[in-house]
């Protein structure tokens, strides 16, 4: 009686395994290691970004030159879009994505991202720098 059991669950478990290898295959199409259509250098420093605003299109591979030259800091940049609720997929994908890159004093960071889905992206400081932390803030647009 046991035997049948198993069987079932055997295939849902393997369909499952599948539906999520697929998912995960769909974010490695956006790795296609080849060079990025536009680069953008982007300080942090003083509890502010500059350039607070980037724009990139649709579908545009875009690396980012992140430099901190004062202080170590972090950078999050929010895949979903502002607004977005929370059936929304991510409209960023990043190459070698994280939830929070470590900007150190004086280094250089590159950050390749791709804007599938129009919209407004937030992007903030993610290591507590001082009293206006919270300000530090910018905004990735990908436009259509």
């Amino acid at each position: 009686m046991k035997a049948k059991f198993y069987v079932p669950l055997t295939v849902a478990l393997v369909s499952l395994f599948s539906l999520a290898a697929g998912l995960e295959a769909q974010h490695v199409t956006h790795d296609d290691n080849g060079p990025p259509a536009k680069s953008v250098t982007l300080t942090a420093k003083n509890f502010q970004f500059d350039p607070t605003v980037i724009h990139i299109k649709v579908g545009q591979k875009v690396r980012l030159y992140v430099t901190a030259p004062d202080s170590t800091l972090g950078l999050r940049i929010n895949p979903f879009p502002d607004g977005a609720s929370s059936a929304t997929p991510p409209g960023l994908y990043f190459v070698f994505g994280e939830d929070c890159w470590k900007l150190r004093k004086g280094e250089t960071l590159p950050i390749d991202v791709v804007g599938d889905t129009p919209g407004t992206y937030t992007f903030t400081c993610c290591k507590g720098c001082g009293k206006e932390h919270k300000s530090m803030k910018g905004q990735l647009i990908v436009d259509p």
